[in-house]
């Protein structure tokens, strides 16, 4: 899927540029690395109920973060998800709350985010996992519903959009920021899922944006692969990654405290 070398030789569906290619965790990104420590962070994750949202909250608690704030729709599957964090924190440390909002709506999304702050009993989000999305149903481009598309804009690109002015003014100095992308944004047309692919990559240029605009921020745009989340399985796309979302969550880790401390 392009024409660039291919040094090494990835999956047969992705390109590598690394000499090693992962589908499990291994030792040396264990979130429990006292390197990796995310201890006295206070981490915000949306759509952090289910699938890479909730292995990322889980990972950063693995971490040792100070407090996690996970945010979504359905309230059954964040007070399950809370639960499943709690248990990943080593020391039991980890402060977890959850907000149930509809990110659509920019008012909710204010009053949530500056309540899981409450909550936590802080005033400054030190990193920010912008994660919440909705795979839209598959379709051809000339007769797709407009309804369908509307409403995978409203999820997938106004939420992220209403995210952002949200927890502005609430971020630390120098916050991390990550959106989690999709390879689909970038790779060759796959028939069916344009609506996916197309706010995928308007988001991932909306945060390309919000870095340009703010230097003293880190944002990080993250294509986590083909990992096994209920909206794969639902859509009948296998996973490729036989830890889940293992990989991908500390890469966060080495982003955040290693390379850009």
């Amino acid at each position: 899927m392009g024409s660039y070398p291919e040094p090494y030789p990835g999956n047969g569906i992705w390109k590598s540029f690394t000499k090693t290619w992962h589908n499990t965790s291994y030792p040396a990104i264990s979130p429990s690395r006292p390197e990796l420590s995310a201890a006295g962070k206070i981490v915000f994750v949306t759509g952090g109920g289910t699938g890479i949202g909730l292995a990322t909250a889980a990972a950063f608690a693995a971490a040792g973060a100070k407090a996690v704030a996970i945010f979504g729709r359905r309230v059954d599957k964040l007070k399950s998800a809370v639960e499943e964090i709690l248990k990943a924190s080593p020391s039991g440390t980890t402060k977890v709350v959850f907000e149930s909002v509809d990110l659509s709506k920019r008012e909710a999304v204010d009053v949530a985010f500056s309540e899981a702050l409450k909550q936590v009993g802080e005033s400054q989000i030190d990193i920010f996992v912008s994660n919440a999305g909705i795979l839209p149903k598959p379709g051809a481009l000339a007769n797709y519903d407009e309804k369908t598309f509307r409403n995978g804009l409203e999820l997938n690109m106004i939420g992220g959009f209403n995210a952002i002015q949200a927890m502005w003014p609430l971020l630390a100095p120098k916050a991390k920021v990550f959106n989690i992308t999709s390879g689909i944004a970038h790779i060759s047309a796959i028939p069916g899922v344009w609506a996916y692919a197309a706010t995928k990559l308007a988001n991932t240029k909306m945060f390309d944006y919000l870095q340009a605009e703010n230097p003293d921020l880190h944002v990080v745009n993250i294509q986590p692969g083909v990992v096994e989340t209920a909206m794969n399985i639902e859509h009948g796309m296998p996973s490729q990654d036989d830890s889940k979302c293992e990989p991908l969550i500390v890469f966060f880790h080495i982003l955040s405290f290693t390379l850009y401390p």
